[in-house]
């Protein structure tokens, strides 16, 4: 079969296109909120040593993170009845679900050594399975919506669903199965989160369902690639070339630090909340309420300033202010500068801070979304291909890989500050907890400023962009409102 490039699309994507594709990033967004909660789980509650901890879930995730790639560029170039992309999320949703809740209920009584294999088995086959939804479900994006600032808006839904996703687990998690019971620490009950992972579970493999189905019409409109038999090396060579751009690199570079600094925040978040700033359950909630809250109107900021200044300016902007709002608490209490804890005001304040620096970095994470999904033509003006999954999968590689060294980094933290196994709140000495601020902050901090520097050196704007979509005769989708 030869190519058949993409059909025009309908001039604006109907309102339940853009949800149940936004829907389809519940699932990433309810296991975003689980991610954080692994180490914490595995060595504070069941008790395994947090440095080997860190370094399984380093390994896996850049054992996944090779993974994705391979999908990716399998995906770029299967031909079936259901496109390029929806064969495979059909096939990930129900063994993804499984693998969740085998993950959060690992078996009671085994020896540390097998407690540790099943969580390094279980956590390496979830991360794998679910690549095969995660992937061609991303790639998607670039293909339903080809335009500047529509591609923006698309990726907009989809953080502000997969945020909302993050919000149900995190509520199901803190309001309910890891809810203090009398003088038990919610985040502290193991059979909270067993039910908890079973939960989200049903959450993903719905949402996925939803996004697959959703989309599913829009087949006919999409690209699809000749029927061909492509040997290994000439694939790999392939690959290459659609990699090898100057943009690309730019967002593997900014990504990369991005990364570090996401995997130490991730592993030391949920320590800093339960030891630092000593709060409940409760107020965990609140916090994450608070963030999440925010999502949409980052969506919005993200619209108006994208349209204002250039994606690439707002982006930076946006990051730069945001993570100084969001890492201005922890600072100032490492000053003594702050509200002692059990003030009435601490958590009230906390959750402002909380809001607002989210509000600007779901705004820069939207852009960059949209930033990496232009690269896509600019890699088939000089390839000739359409790229959407090695690239989105490609990007993501990098992160993984890096956000698995954050994480080792997180686990190693800890271990080097000596930070008690399964502590209680209030009992871990000052000095631990200040090397634990200290680390975070410092490491977190440099690396998120130096990644938004790096996307100074990113060249595509709307010009550049329009032009390519109109030699493509991709030029017919307009930007709808939100």
């Amino acid at each position: 079969m030869a190519n058949a490039p993409m059909t025009a699309a309908p001039a604006r994507l109907p309102i339940g296109v853009k949800m149940s594709h936004g829907i389809g990033s519940m699932a990433n967004g309810s296991l975003l909120y689980l991610r954080s909660l692994i180490l914490l789980f595995y060595s504070q509650v069941v008790g395994l040593d947090a440095g080997l901890v860190g370094l399984v879930m380093g390994a896996s995730i850049i054992v996944d993170a090779m993974w994705d790639p391979a999908i990716g560029h399998f995906s770029d170039n299967l031909s079936s009845k259901l496109g390029r992309r929806h064969l495979l999320m059909f096939a990930a949703p129900v063994p993804a679900a499984i693998l969740i809740a085998m993950f959060w209920n690992p078996p009671v009584g085994w020896s540390d050594a097998a407690t540790l294999g099943w969580f390094a088995v279980t956590l390496l086959l979830l991360n794998l399975t679910f690549s095969f939804f995660e992937v061609p479900a991303t790639a998607l994006t670039p293909e339903l919506a080809p335009g500047y600032h529509e591609r923006t808006n698309l990726v907009a839904w989809r953080w502000v669903l997969g945020t909302l996703g993050a919000l149900a687990s995190t509520v199901m998690g803190l309001g309910y199965f890891l809810a203090p019971t009398e003088g038990t620490v919610g985040q502290l009950i193991r059979s909270g989160y067993g039910h908890l992972g079973i939960a989200v579970a049903i959450v993903c493999v719905i949402a996925m369902f939803i996004n697959a189905c959703g989309t599913r019409r829009y087949i006919g409109h999409l690209y699809q690639p000749e029927d061909r038999h492509v040997p290994m090396l000439a694939s790999l060579h392939e690959a290459w070339a659609t990699l090898r751009n100057g943009n690309m690199a730019v967002a593997v570079a900014a990504g990369a630090l991005a990364g570090i600094g996401f995997g130490i925040r991730t592993v030391l978040e949920a320590y800093i909340a339960t030891y630092i700033w000593a709060l409940p359950a409760a107020a965990f909630m609140w916090l994450a309420l608070a963030s999440f809250i925010s999502a949409p109107f980052g969506a919005l900021i993200a619209g108006i300033t994208g349209r204002r200044f250039g994606k690439k300016i707002a982006c930076m902007t946006l990051f730069f202010i945001g993570t100084a709002i969001v890492n201005l608490p922890l600072l100032l209490r490492m000053l003594d500068l702050f509200l002692p804890n059990g003030s009435p005001m601490l958590l009230p304040v906390l959750v402002l801070f909380a809001f607002f620096g989210g509000l600007l970095n779901y705004g820069g994470f939207i852009l960059v979304s949209s930033m990496i999904a232009d690269i896509v033509e600019e890699a088939q003006e000089r390839t000739g291909r359409r790229s959407e999954g090695l690239i989105t999968a490609a990007d993501q590689l990098i992160q993984k890989v890096i956000t698995a060294i954050g994480t080792a980094l997180g686990g190693a933290i800890l271990t080097m500050i000596a930070f008690p196994r399964q502590a209680i709140p209030g009992q871990v000495s000052q000095v631990t907890l200040d090397a634990l601020g200290w680390w975070f902050l410092g490491l977190a901090s440099i690396l998120s400023f130096a990644s938004i520097a790096t996307w100074k050196f990113y060249s595509i704007d709307q010009t550049a962009h329009e032009g390519r979509l109109a030699t493509f005769g991709m030029n017919k989708v307009k930007a709808t409102p939100l």
